[in-house]
């Protein structure tokens, strides 16, 4: 069964969702966005919908591919929206979550995807990866996450709702990985930011939580199988997967977003300040 339906067939019937880094084809962020409309919320769709012009082949979504999630949400039969905007900018964050609260009401369930690393962004030995891209890594995953929290836990607050939040952090905030340094250091910081906003948001009734994927087959690392081509074509891939990853497959963005459902629901309402592990093994601690 579904985690999305632990609770019923439409656990988020009434509810306002924003999902950040939601454009991208096979992303986790997408996935999030879907399995929330199926379980019958409305949904925002944010993502800064270009490319890094000092980055270009750092994986983004675009405004087609926001505009196709809108269209397939809206046929499940529930209400959705889309915002462009970078997530490290502030301004640009306050006036994406004012559009979302004035489209689709005030926001209760925040899933914070937008984030990743890759060539031009953070990608190599640390004694080589220049400072701007250092700080664009951290920008992304840490400063936006936070940005996005911050706008849309001060508007619960505000209306005395309570709700949920999600952040996505990774394997790589538990464990080093070589040449993901940046990566690194800034998904474990998104891992002590949901705890400490666990702990303050607490009283207010908004529940913070965190995943840690492993390595997961989405666009982001391995489109047009780039990454099965770093490991050296399919013999290096399946020697890979044998050695790393215990269940013996890479991970889909589906079952990640399952787990982000699964802490956005009522199902884990006993549930904060947690960084859970969901990496098909690959990591256990």
């Amino acid at each position: 069964m579904s985690l999305t339906h632990a609770s019923g067939d439409r656990p988020f019937a009434g509810s306002v969702a924003l999902v950040t880094g939601a454009a991208r084809p096979r992303g986790i962020g997408r996935a999030t966005a879907l399995g929330l409309a199926r379980g019958g919320a409305d949904v925002a769709c944010l993502d800064i919908a270009r490319p890094y012009e000092d980055a270009p082949f750092h994986g983004t979504g675009s405004s087609d591919d926001l505009a196709s999630l809108v269209k397939e949400i809206t046929e499940l039969g529930v209400r959705a929206t889309t915002a462009e905007a970078d997530v490290s900018d502030e301004a640009a964050v306050e006036a994406a979550v004012s559009h979302v609260s004035e489209e689709l009401g005030t926001v209760t369930l925040v899933a914070n995807v937008a984030g990743g690393s890759g060539a031009g962004f953070g990608l190599g030995p640390l004694l080589g990866v220049g400072v701007a891209e250092f700080r664009r890594v951290l920008d992304v995953n840490v400063i936006g996450t936070w940005l996005v929290s911050k706008a849309c836990a001060t508007r619960m607050v505000a209306g005395g709702l309570g709700g949920r939040i999600c952040n996505v952090s990774s394997q790589a905030g538990k464990r080093a990985f070589p040449l993901l340094g940046p990566y690194c250091a800034a998904k474990a910081a998104v891992i002590l930011l949901t705890q400490t906003m666990a702990t303050e948001l607490g009283p207010a009734g908004i529940a913070v939580n965190a995943v840690c994927p492993g390595t997961v087959d989405t666009d982001l690392i391995n489109k047009d199988a780039l990454f099965e081509t770093l490991m050296g074509g399919p013999e290096g891939l399946e020697a890979f997967i044998a050695r790393e990853i215990p269940l013996g497959r890479l991970q889909s963005a589906e079952e990640i977003a399952e787990a982000i459902c699964w802490l956005l629901s009522d199902s884990a309402r006993g549930v904060t300040g947690e960084a859970l592990n969901v990496s098909a093994g690959q990591t256990m601690v």
